[in-house]
């Protein structure tokens, strides 16, 4: 078995859609068009280079609220094998929804 690195990135951008994880119950699949991201310390920073992308991101659906498309999220994130996926349990401050 491979391990992963232990990643996470801080990334903020706006919602273009917002659908149920077809795998995960209570979680959906959120495309977020990525307008700035950056460093975590002390973690592996994968998805810096996905500024000005169409990310596919998945998130606890209760942690987003009624978040629509055109609204602004900041969050943090990490890479997994199927893509990626916003911390499900974040700290005060690290995960802000903005309403469009």
């Amino acid at each position: 078995m491979v391990q992963g690195v232990e990643n996470l990135t801080r990334l903020r951008g706006r919602v273009v859609s917002r659908a149920p994880d077809p795998r995960r119950a209570g979680w959906d699949v959120v495309v977020v068009h990525v307008e700035d991201a950056g460093p975590v310390a002390g973690r592996a920073d994968l998805l810096s280079g996905r500024v000005g992308d169409d990310l596919p991101v998945v998130f606890r659906r209760d942690l987003l609220g009624g978040a629509r498309p055109g609204a602004r999220v900041t969050f943090r994130a990490r890479v997994v094998p199927d893509g990626a996926i916003a911390e499900p349990y974040p700290d005060e401050g690290d995960l802000l929804v903005e309403p469009a």
